[in-house]
């Protein structure tokens, strides 16, 4: 069983790959959140022979769009999994599944975001309509003034 860094150390390699980004560019992402990370200091966490630090694991989670929590699961493959057919194939479905509800999220809060555009559009048509025939109605008229009014 993997020690936690090591888990941490794993999961970073994988999510950093599966980014297509070298060490440094992680590095250099970190260093963005207030980190003096270098190539060595990813080098020496996917190692897991650095600790990671809580403040750390929350800014990677940030950066990787992960929850913290991602980083213990015990479901992400091992080191030796990732060469069984199975589990691989078993986390292509899962990544799979999820993107799909994901995608199925983002299509309903965007049409949600159309409908709510296009009701705001017509309530500010509405308002200022209303507000034009207000300013009409308080506009003095000539029977207001103290002057005959007109037959």
């Amino acid at each position: 069983m993997p020690t936690p860094e090591q888990s941490v150390g794993h999961l970073v390699r994988l999510l950093r790959q599966g980014r297509d980004w070298s060490q440094q560019e992680l590095a250099q992402k970190m260093r963005a959140y207030g980190y003096e990370w270098s190539q060595a200091t990813v080098t020496r966490l996917e190692a897991a022979s650095r600790p990671i630090r809580v403040n750390e694991l929350a800014d990677l989670a940030l950066l990787f769009g992960v929850p913290v929590s991602h980083f213990l699961d015990p479901r992400v493959p091992g080191w030796n999994d990732l060469e069984e057919p199975a589990v691989l194939e078993r986390e292509i479905a899962d990544a799979t599944e999820e993107r799909a509800r994901v995608q199925a999220e983002w299509e309903t809060a965007t049409q949600l975001q159309a409908t709510l555009a296009s009701t705001l559009a017509s309530l500010d048509g509405r308002l200022a309509l209303l507000e034009r025939w207000h300013s009409r109605s308080k506009a003095p008229r000539a029977g207001d003034l103290g002057e005959p009014a007109q037959p």
